[in-house]
């Protein structure tokens, strides 16, 4: 898609009478987790709420995982900022939950039960939360998926980390067979992870993303039910962090070079060849890429020429879907096509920030959730330097000004400059597609001297991303009592 193309996909008015320029400048917002999506699709201004810090809702807050130390060091140099990967002391504060709270009260009078304001706190402990300040929206979705029964029996499953049927007999004083049922009917509706291990199963709590969001919407359209994504999408759970705008330091998905032939070493990064990370694992599963999903059911224009059946399930994670219904079995061949053809078409191979990852996406700024966020914040914060293990270097005096770099690139991070040279902006990802298409060879990737050290996995990850977040001051419980109500709409 060129330039003149794109511009005119954008200028698009979308069903709600939202303009899809409008509409993605919003969804980096929530990419940085400012407010529900519903919002942006009813119109809402996407300036609104960019920041908690400071009002009333925030200082109402009793917060158990805001350490004084975190709040007091908290600047834009981070200078007193402690090393998530690091540190217990943060995932001592992770686990603190708060144990007493109220129901909360809509602005209409709707009172949400307190086991649901208990509920959606223990989830915004999980990965990258879910908005630590909610407002009337912010249990729509917890209690679309979840009953009262079910979140009771929830908040007593442990917190990140693995468990068994016998962990949680320990736990509860429950006998064996209704423990079973209980984890199993909530790993079967997606609401917690299962695995196999030795043939023991092993039961894990999940985010909202990557997690349970992703897995019900995949459900949703799995079941053939007209209309259903669209249901299950339009419901509400983000709210917003204090100290939002200190961001984070993990991206959600990280970039792969697409290929060994464009690094400029002979073979690539541990941890960076995404078709050894396909061929390491036999368990291999092909869903819609749940992004397109969403827009295709909440009519957001993309380009059509980016596939959908992309979303790439590995190991544990494939062996999940294929049990709850959410995938396809693939072979491995077949997975390499499948990422080889989203190249061919100009797209990006990311995974979660993991070294063992077992999903992998394909993805573009103009189709992907994740990337629209990083073109709409243009790059900016800690991110950048985890987005990829990768520097891309450009040799002007090689440079025929040709162009080809800026029509292929998938970010459109490349611009002329007055001097007729490339310029490449912050949100580039370092994916290596400008790379092959540079007839003067005036692009290359090389390996970042000092890429820091990733988690090691799924579960791994989302610890990291909830001691970031404490890390920041970003991680607090709302106790319940009264509920702001949702940004107004534009008039």
């Amino acid at each position: 898609m060129n330039k003149e193309e794109l511009e005119a996909l954008n200028d698009e008015i979308m069903p709600n009478g939202v303009r899809r320029r409008d509409f993605l400048k919003g969804v980096a917002a929530v990419g940085m987790g400012a407010f529900p999506l519903a919002m942006l699709l009813a119109g809402c201004n996407s300036n609104q709420g960019a920041s908690a810090g400071g009002t009333p809702e925030a200082d109402a807050l009793a917060g158990t995982g805001t350490p004084e130390a975190a709040q007091e060091g908290l600047s834009s140099s981070f200078g007193n900022w402690v090393d998530p990967s690091k540190s217990d002391s943060l995932m001592e504060q992770v686990m603190a939950e708060t144990e007493e709270v109220s129901d909360a009260i809509c602005p209409d009078g709707t009172v949400i039960p307190a086991v649901f304001v208990k509920l959606r706190n223990r989830i915004n402990r999980i990965g990258q939360g879910i908005g630590s300040i909610p407002d009337e929206t912010g249990y729509q979705m917890i209690m679309y998926l979840w009953s009262e029964e079910d979140a009771e029996n929830y908040l007593k499953m442990p917190l990140h980390r693995m468990f068994t049927t016998g962990d949680y007999k320990a736990l509860t004083g429950w006998d064996e067979e209704k423990c079973q049922q209980i984890l199993d009917d909530q790993a079967d509706r997606n609401l917690i992870w299962r695995t196999n291990r030795g043939g023991l199963p092993h039961y894990a709590l999940i985010p909202y993303i990557n997690g349970f969001w992703e897995f019900n919407e995949l459900k949703a359209y799995y079941s053939g039910i007209e209309g259903a994504v669209t249901e299950f999408d339009i419901q509400g759970i983000r709210g917003m962090d204090p100290n939002g705008e200190s961001g984070s330091t993990f991206p959600l998905f990280r970039t792969y070079p697409i290929s060994v032939d464009v690094v400029a070493e002979d073979e690539l990064q541990p941890y960076q060849d995404w078709r050894a990370l396909i061929k390491r694992n036999k368990n291999i599963t092909v869903s819609p890429c749940q992004c397109r999903t969403q827009w295709d059911a909440l009519g957001v224009p993309h380009p059509d020429e980016h596939p959908h059946r992309t979303c790439l399930s590995l190991g544990d994670m494939a062996e999940y879907f294929m049990e709850t219904g959410i995938g396809e079995q693939i072979t491995q061949e077949e997975a390499i096509e499948i990422v080889e053809d989203i190249i061919d078409k100009g797209m990006v191979v990311e995974s979660i920030c993991a070294k063992n990852a077992d999903i992998i996406c394909c993805c573009h700024s103009e189709s992907c959730g994740n990337l629209m966020a990083w073109r709409g914040q243009n790059g900016a914060g800690d991110q950048r330097k985890y987005f990829s293990a990768y520097t891309l270097n450009y040799n002007g005096d090689a440079c025929i000004k040709c162009g080809k770099c800026i029509e292929r690139c998938p970010m459109h991070s490349i611009t002329f400059g007055d001097d007729g040279l490339c310029a490449m902006d912050d949100a580039c990802v370092r994916c290596g597609q400008c790379v092959p298409v540079c007839p003067a060879e005036a692009r290359i990737l090389s390996a970042t001297e000092g890429y820091p050290d990733l988690p090691e996995d799924y579960v791994d990850c989302n610890r990291y991303f909830a001691k970031d977040r404490v890390a920041r001051g970003q991680l607090v419980d709302f106790t319940g009592g009264e509920l702001a109500a949702a940004p107004a709409p534009e008039a």
